[in-house]
């Protein structure tokens, strides 16, 4: 497989593959959009909430902000490591704390505050909730490594996607990161996700037919020396 990149940006990937089957694009599709692990608000602890919103649209809502995700700094949910929930490289708190004045008060993104100065939300203007003047919100919130196969708030890519070209076995691959892991990571994790899956497959591939027709053909060469 070959990669030429066309296009490329902190937070979009184009690139020209050849040598590569249709099966196989929509593998590396798939596996970006399902499989390479993100970090995002998981857990979500209300203390204060004077807002119209209920606690758990509010707590879906923290969990849907793309959150600067660095890399290999964390462990996935699914990793044996992170088994238990409790290791320190399982996951990283953030806090909201904010009071209204005089006015209605906008919580907005950036009002978070995390433990990892390396994870912030990646876009501070999304907009969160409203409370009332002379009120305040406050919050505490767990981020954990997660994927996309299981919730769509760990997809990594808000565009991944193939076109196909002229040429049989070339396709044009476009990628749009959600900003939490640039574009080109986004990619080359994907590839390694799917190195990684095969390797395990051909080593769990037993062909006995195969297998016991070596082991025939050794016995009986074994068998006619001397």
């Amino acid at each position: 497989m070959k990669v030429e990149v066309l296009k490329l940006s902190e937070e979009y990937f184009e690139a020209m593959i050849s040598g590569c089957s249709e099966a196989m694009m929509n593998a590396i599709r798939r596996t970006i959009l399902e499989e390479v692990p993100v970090l995002a608000i998981h857990e979500v602890f209300i203390f204060e909430n004077p807002g119209p919103m209920f606690d758990e649209i509010l707590s879906h809502r923290l969990g849907l902000i793309p959150l600067k995700t660095p890399v290999g700094k964390y462990l996935p949910m699914d990793s044996p490591e992170c088994a238990e929930g409790s290791g320190e490289r399982c996951f990283t708190t953030l806090s909201l704390d904010v009071s209204a004045g005089d006015e209605p008060l906008t919580v907005y993104a950036k009002d978070l505050e995390c433990k990892d100065a390396e994870v912030y939300p990646v876009y501070g203007n999304i907009p969160i909730t409203k409370i009332p003047p002379k009120s305040r919100l406050r919050l505490e919130a767990i981020a954990r490594m997660g994927r996309g196969r299981m919730h769509a708030k760990w997809q990594p890519a808000s565009l991944a996607t193939y076109s196909f070209t002229d040429q049989p076995g070339v396709f044009i691959f476009k990628l749009e990161s959600t900003g939490s892991l640039p574009a080109f990571e986004i990619f080359k994790q994907a590839l390694g996700i799917l190195r990684d899956k095969f390797k395990t497959l051909m080593d769990s591939v037993t062909l006995l037919g195969v297998e016991e027709q070596n082991g025939k053909e050794s016995a009986d060469g074994v068998g006619g020396v001397g």
